[in-house]
């Protein structure tokens, strides 16, 4: 019993260290010149395919893309991009997905009934560049620590909101004109 419990305790001190280390690298130069002067953003949204109870007993095959809605809705609450409906006229291409496995075990006890998620799951968001098709930032989310989809994908795309807001803050003048939009004197 105390060696199951102490296993069990390694494995979620593990999960929560690879959790976080996930998506943390710091942003590398080139980065700065492709998300700052971005304009449009495409978003690719992964699709999930579940069944969902329907009824009692009844269940029935989803297939639905569950990331596109919040991200769209964070994208345009931010404003700083416009999204277009195709991968040609786009800057940058957001892509939105959930990546891992997780198994949901009904739980059953008397007086108590529900159910846990069993396994590692990650909702990720990753900007590449369909020039490139490189990826030139992500981030991931542990499943498990969200509330819903729609708040694990929001909070992705604010971290991003954060990253690129940081970043124009510490940019240097780019091209002889300030953020303040006057000119650099030249000496």
């Amino acid at each position: 019993m105390k060696a199951s419990r102490l296993l069990w305790l390694v494995w979620m001190i593990l999960t929560v260290v690879r959790g976080g280390s996930l998506g943390q690298d710091a942003p590398q130069p080139e980065v700065k010149r492709a998300l700052l002067p971005a304009k449009t953003v495409y978003i690719l949204s992964g699709h999930v395919r579940y069944y969902k109870t329907k009824g009692l007993f009844k269940k029935e095959l989803v297939d639905e893309t569950p990331f596109e809605e919040p991200c769209r809705k964070e994208l345009e609450k931010w404003g700083r991009f416009t999204l277009v409906p195709d991968a040609k006229g786009a800057d940058l291409v957001i892509r939105a997905y959930e990546k891992g496995e997780s198994h949901y075990v009904p739980v059953m006890s008397p007086g108590v009934t529900g159910g846990v998620n069993v396994g590692q799951s990650f909702f990720i968001l990753d900007v590449w560049q369909p020039s490139s098709k490189k990826v030139i930032w992500s981030a991931s989310k542990n499943v498990g620590t969200s509330w819903s989809t729609h708040a694990g994908i929001a909070n992705l795309v604010k971290r991003l909101r954060e990253d690129i807001e940081e970043q124009d803050k510490s940019a240097p003048i780019l091209d002889g004109v300030s953020k303040a939009g006057s000119a650099n004197p030249q000496n």
